[in-house]
């Protein structure tokens, strides 16, 4: 009967009868949200290390591609005797 009325109080007992304004529920759900979260942002964290690299590769056969062509401008240059 004391628990309905600080439930519809907003108070509630936890496991250790100590008293919180939320309900244990509701804080569980809160602790599994905050894990959940943390471990999206690490895996955001992995995700952008990686397409960091491959953005870094990419750019690296970029130039590669540009050097190669101009190589391929001279000699057509001097092949062509202009």
């Amino acid at each position: 009967m004391a628990k309905d009325i600080l439930g519809e109080a907003g108070l509630h007992f936890d496991e250790l009868n100590k008293l919180r304004v939320l309900d244990p529920e509701v804080t569980q759900q809160t602790i599994e949200l905050k894990e959940e979260c943390k471990d999206f942002v690490d895996k955001i964290g992995q995700f952008q290390k990686i397409v960091g690299g491959l953005i870094e590769l990419v750019d690296q056969l970029a130039k590669e591609a540009e050097n190669e062509k101009m190589k391929v401008r001279s000699a057509c240059l001097l092949y062509s005797g202009g």
